[in-house]
């Protein structure tokens, strides 16, 4: 028996995925730790998960494109989703991930938002849209399988973001207190709004290049 990185107590732990493998697109793939969470703790994130799933694969054929004037897609929506289902998927993901000794997540440090974390999953509702503001992107151009790549840390605006890869979707969260970028406003989950996923390619993962397709989606959307 070993302490729960959840609940604190001495419990026999369980195989807790951190990045579900239902959301990674490689049937044998998915990143977990063994040595995290007991069953009741990780049963907390199960409904988060499903989630999850349900809307960014199983439903993928529900995504309206964005487009420009001259038919170039910029993006993707959906035009309903459950917003608190959704943030807390992605929140829960981040906790998981600071949590974490796998060294796949050495990079990704909550520090101080552990406690903030914890409370909302612990009261199952998600705060408001620019607390751990969320936005989406995706990429399409993958033919031969997916390349999982360790999240890490990047600023946007000087603001902290961790961004992480579910398959072809790639998702930014913010960890910082300071308010969420202007130009991000936009794009952001929102409760009772659409949910929008920019397109990337290859080369979009600068800030400049990302300001630069949330302006293009913006306008498209506008």
């Amino acid at each position: 028996m070993q302490p729960c990185k959840y609940c604190g107590r001495l419990k026999t732990l369980v195989k807790s995925h951190i990045i579900p493998r239902s959301l990674c697109d490689i049937r044998s793939f998915g990143i977990y730790d063994d040595e995290l969470f007991c069953k009741d703790c990780e049963d907390k994130f199960m409904i988060y998960d499903a989630y999850a799933f349900t809307i960014l694969n199983e439903q993928g054929s529900r995504r309206k494109t964005v487009q420009d004037r001259q038919g170039r897609v910029l993006g993707a929506y959906y035009e309903t989703y459950d917003y608190n289902k959704l943030k807390l998927f992605f929140m829960s993901v981040l906790l998981r991930a600071g949590l974490s000794s796998v060294f796949f997540f050495k990079h990704v440090k909550v520090g101080p938002y552990l406690g903030l974390l914890r409370e909302a999953l612990d009261a199952g509702t998600a705060p408001a849209a620019n607390d751990f503001a969320v936005f989406l992107a995706y990429r399409d151009e993958i033919k031969k399988g997916l390349v999982m790549l360790p999240p890490a840390q990047q600023k946007i605006e000087k603001i902290r973001f961790y961004h992480f890869h579910l398959g072809h979707v790639i998702f930014y969260i913010k960890v910082d207190r300071r308010d969420t970028p202007e130009e991000l406003q936009p794009i952001i989950l929102q409760p009772a709004s659409r949910l929008f996923l920019m397109k990337f390619s290859h080369e979009d993962s600068s800030e400049s290049n990302i300001l630069k397709s949330i302006a293009a989606i913006s306008y498209g959307i506008g």
